[in-house]
């Protein structure tokens, strides 16, 4: 008879880019001067358990088994919104304005810039149960539990709203992104916004791209306002993760593409920019698997889990 052998898992969360308020050290680090920027792909922290992290400018937030740790410099985000920001029921756009869903039926929309009483709040409802909310710099982009994608924010960048503006569908009320409707691989299942660019990934592996910004050069060759299909290398696409000026992806072959700007070294590749989808080289070693990746703003991150049998 054999023995049956356990196995038990430590997952590793690895970052690269924009570190200047040290918000990509999770634990002490003996250094004197001002922080330099991450230039590959680090390993920052080792849990049982690392959920998604949440990275702003200035700071990183991420759940583990032993509770939610931060990095960098948090003091400008509400404590009450922290939890929602790991959870993706809350968000910052780049204009300073915080959405937050109310875990019901109801959105509400504020400016981080001052106290904000209750009836100063905007309430936008009739969306259905959100599952994931985000911001890009002057707008937001949430999901319903049924795969409705919905957008709003300011009209002087429309292609960032992925719909006609229209009088009964104001830029600044929340709309049906129509065109991610019925689509061939199944509903939408994640989305992820920064800067002036949105991406939404069915439930097939397919990943949908639209945004972009009248006076800076396009993220990906013909993005405009209508989503459109992002093939990287002919996979299919399984996380994805978009910053200010760049976007990572993990594909089912458990591969890492980037593309974008590299100023930080948010690709962690050594090049100045990557016009089009490069794969990243990692030694993660025997019995690591990729699980998931994110973007910040500056920032990439991956994350990984180790089999270790016991």
């Amino acid at each position: 008879m054999h023995q049956a052998v356990n196995n038990v898992y430590v997952m590793e969360l690895l970052a690269t880019g924009f570190n200047a308020w040290r918000q990509l050290h999770f634990e002490s680090v003996n250094t004197s001067g001002e922080p330099a920027d991450i230039m590959s792909f680090q390993p920052v922290l080792k849990k049982k358990l690392i959920g998604r992290p949440s990275s702003l400018l200035s700071c990183t937030f991420v759940r583990t088994d032993s509770g939610i740790r931060h990095a960098g410099f948090v003091k400008d985000v509400p404590e009450g919104i922290r939890d929602k920001l790991l959870a993706s029921t809350a968000a910052i756009a780049g204009n300073g304005i915080i959405a937050e869903y109310d875990g019901r039926d109801t959105i509400y929309q504020y400016s981080s810039r001052h106290v904000v009483q209750a009836q100063e709040k905007e309430a936008f409802s009739e969306m259905g149960h959100i599952v994931q909310l985000v911001a890009y710099e002057t707008g937001f982009v949430a999901l319903s539990h049924d795969g409705r994608v919905w957008t709003w924010g300011d009209e002087r960048y429309s292609a960032c709203l992925g719909r006609q503006v229209t009088h009964s569908s104001p830029a600044e009320r929340p709309g049906l992104v129509e065109e991610l409707q019925d689509l061939p691989t199944g509903r939408i299942s994640k989305i992820s916004a920064a800067g002036y660019v949105i991406l939404a990934l069915t439930e097939g592996h397919d990943l949908y791209a639209w945004g972009g910004h009248p006076g800076r050069p396009a993220l990906l060759e013909n993005l405009s306002s209508d989503p459109m299909p992002v093939v990287v290398e002919e996979s299919d696409i399984i996380d994805c993760g978009v910053g200010e000026s760049h976007i990572i992806v993990l594909t089912s072959d458990g591969h890492v593409y980037v593309i974008g700007g590299n100023a930080n070294g948010q690709l962690g590749l050594p090049v100045e920019e990557a016009k089009s989808w490069t794969k990243v080289s990692l030694n993660l070693g025997v019995g690591h698997a990729i699980s998931g990746v994110e973007a910040g703003q500056r920032t990439s991150f991956i994350l990984t889990k180790n089999q270790i049998p016991r």
